[in-house]
């Protein structure tokens, strides 16, 4: 039991980290890195899903087994909110009911007898893998021939699920089709496969951007907060945002082909901070002190395709 709660949540310290701290420090668009964040944290919680079945599988612990069907519905729902490209506010909302789906299907599976959890758990990922098909194949995040891939790779298991949920409610496990279903190895190979093409989904996505970056000649000035974490801790966090969003209305208001960076923007504008430094004061009442905020990096940076 100690070592099932000690790797739970050693995976879960790891997925914070990554999101929290090593990504936002990314210099990609916002949306894209937001999609870095959730995608990796993803993958975290279905490699500790899959070490929860191997602990189970060798010392048959009940919550090992319940961890590891939480951590796997937990992956396909974080997987949905990276490429959904929600809003922060609607982002943590959608989280919030992931967390209690997971929450939920552990309880049921450490509960209930095995066969019944199984057909819990195939219903619930039948769901939560159908509603990241349906997202991935309208994100306006991910490019478009990943997003085909991972849609296509999160259908196929949406329907795997649905045919194992099927089976267990009608003809149950014992049978030779059952049988086949219900099949730690059959159900394993096809997770892991399915584990795979969403990690090759990233790294096409990142190699798309790449591209992109390289081949676009326009030169994009990045305007920012300069020192977020002290105007953060003389102002606030809120108004830090604050500042942010005004500036980033902005330049968008003035270039219709910025994107948003940490902490800023990226723009096309001649004389970027000067511009956007008239603009803050007439538009949005921005004193001096307020303009003084801002800071000017140079340099060439493509824009993600996110159609």
């Amino acid at each position: 039991m100690l070592l099932t709660i000690g790797l739970a949540a050693m995976c879960i310290g790891v997925a914070v980290s990554v999101v929290g701290i090593a990504l936002p420090r990314a210099s990609a668009p916002v949306p894209f890195t937001t999609f870095l964040q959730y995608a990796t944290m993803a993958g975290i919680f279905s490699i500790g899903s899959t070490v929860m079945y191997v602990v189970h599988r060798y010392d048959g612990a009940r919550l090992a087994l319940s961890v590891g069907d939480a951590g796997m519905v937990l992956a396909a729902g974080t997987m949905t909110v990276a490429v959904a490209a929600l809003s922060t506010r609607r982002r943590r909302a959608a989280l919030g009911v992931v967390a209690a789906i997971a929450i939920t299907t552990g309880i049921c599976t450490a509960t209930t007898g095995e066969d019944t959890s199984l057909v819990i758990k195939a219903g619930v990922l039948t769901v939560v893998s159908g509603a990241c098909a349906l997202a991935a194949a309208r994100s306006p995040v991910v490019p478009r021939r990943p997003a085909r891939l991972l849609a296509l790779a999160m259908g196929l298991y949406a329907v795997y699920s649905a045919a194992r949920a099927v089976v267990g409610v009608t003809t149950g496990w014992a049978g030779p089709v059952g049988a086949v279903f219900r099949s730690l190895e059959i159900g394993a190979a096809i997770a892991i496969a399915t584990v795979l093409v969403c990690g090759l989904t990233v790294i096409l996505s990142l190699g798309s951007a790449t591209r992109l970056s390289d081949s676009d000649p326009q030169e994009l000035t990045v305007i920012a907060i300069s020192d977020a974490r002290l105007v953060a801790a003389a102002y606030g966090p809120d108004r830090l945002r604050s500042l942010v969003d005004e500036l980033r209305v902005a330049a968008h208001a003035l270039d219709d082909r910025a994107v948003d960076v940490r902490h800023g923007v990226a723009t096309a504008l001649p004389s970027a901070l000067s511009t956007l430094g008239d603009q803050m004061q007439n538009a949005f009442g921005w004193n001096p002190e307020e303009i003084a905020l801002l800071g000017e990096r140079g340099g060439r940076r493509g824009r993600i395709d996110q159609h």
